[in-house]
């Protein structure tokens, strides 16, 4: 490696000898300049600048000046070698040293080193800062380029979640659904099965705001089958009990065979819209809350494990809505903490009695404000209500 330059100005009427030999001991190479020559000077290589003033200091100052003027933001350390009268107009015109004539040799030696270092200090510095810049400017595109993925993966899942919610017999529908974040993860549907089934369920990716958690559930929500095609004795169809459906669901989401895959939260539930008889099977999601025409609203708990964390059978709650009785089902976005958990949310029991007077779509709006008026977090929000109409 070549050694470091240090640019040596000295006037027409001095040899500058004397410096330059004292810089050439010190290792470094020596680059002459005419003091007051107007070129502009390469500093590319130059790593100090030593200025041999003599009886120009106006001339030294007005060189110092440009020399700053043309280095802008880049550091070249520049000393003066002057009387000591001249030390105040060196430093005022831009010198980071002022070296007294005559000269110590030693102490000359150790300040131009001491700028090489303080040069060498600044590359440095210049080159992290430049490696920041290229860093932020790739973190820039990225983020722009998963926030485009996100915002493709939201469009996607928002063509998959139904615009209407069918009504079938005297079973009513309302869904509440609020996206709080870019991608989301919440979903749901109803599916009318026969001229008096009625399939629904609601489904979160828990603890992700990806673009890969929104696609997730879109994954999930396709692969519900509660209606399979077949011989079935006098019927072509059967109508798939929920536990089976989580369970098809789960095996479903186990073959992909992908590692850490987000949780997948999910409730299922089977409604005869003409005995009101229904059947709920849960996994990890919130227990629903029954709201019954008259008494006091309580929660529906059946265990059930997430999805997609082990190969597992689940477990079916049967019940019956009453002419008037309601069912509410929510995501971990309804409760204040956005925390999934195995039993129903005391606020969600609350917002209930609260509201129990309305009914129909009036109800499920009332108790979703009631909720999002304590939420606290980011996570989607879905609240899907279920009401037996009173003849």
């Amino acid at each position: 490696m070549p050694p470091a330059t240090v640019l040596l100005s000295s006037p027409p009427d001095s040899t500058g000898d004397e410096l330059r030999k004292l810089i050439a001991s010190a290792g470094f190479a020596v680059a002459d300049h005419l003091l007051g020559a107007p070129p502009a000077v390469d500093f590319a290589p130059v790593v100090c600048a030593v200025i041999e003033v003599g009886a120009r200091p106006e001339v030294a100052a007005a060189q110092t000046r440009r020399w700053r003027a043309e280095l802008g933001d880049q550091l070249v350390p520049v000393v003066w070698a002057a009387a000591p009268e001249h030390a105040v107009a060196g430093l005022d015109a831009g010198a980071d040293a002022v070296v007294a004539r005559p000269v110590d040799p030693v102490a000359f030696v150790a300040q131009v080193r001491a700028l090489a270092r303080a040069h060498a200090s600044a590359a440095r510095v210049a080159v992290r800062a430049a490696e920041a810049r290229l860093l932020g400017d790739q973190l820039r595109k990225a983020i722009g380029q998963l926030e485009r993925e996100q915002e493709m993966a939201r469009r996607v899942r928002g063509t998959f979640l139904p615009q209407r919610l069918p009504q079938v017999g005297a079973a009513r529908f309302h869904a509440v659904y609020r996206p709080r974040s870019r991608a989301g993860g919440d979903f749901h549907d109803v599916r009318r099965l026969d001229e008096h089934h009625v399939g629904f369920f609601v489904g979160d990716v828990v603890g992700t705001g990806a673009a890969a958690g929104g696609l997730l559930g879109v994954f999930a929500q396709q692969s519900v089958v509660m209606k399979e095609i077949g011989d079935f004795g006098d019927k072509k169809y059967r109508v798939v009990p929920p536990d089976e459906v989580l369970t098809g669901v789960n095996r479903q989401l186990l073959g992909l065979g992908a590692d850490d895959l987000p949780l997948v939260a999910m409730l299922v539930g089977v409604l005869n819209a003409k005995t009101g008889a229904v059947a709920l099977a849960r996994a990890g999601l919130p227990a629903a809350v029954h709201v019954p025409a008259s008494g006091a609203p309580g929660v529906w708990a059946v265990p059930g494990p997430f999805l997609g964390t082990a190969d597992t059978t689940y477990q079916a709650l049967g019940g019956a809505l009453a002419p008037g009785d309601r069912l509410l089902v929510g995501t971990d976005g309804t409760r204040p903490d956005g925390d999934p958990g195995p039993v129903g949310s005391d606020r969600l029991l609350e917002a209930a009695a609260k509201h129990r007077v309305l009914t129909g779509p009036e109800f499920v709006d009332a108790v979703a404000r009631d909720l999002l008026a304590h939420v606290r977090h980011a996570d989607d929000f879905t609240l899907l209500g279920i009401e037996m109409a009173q003849g």
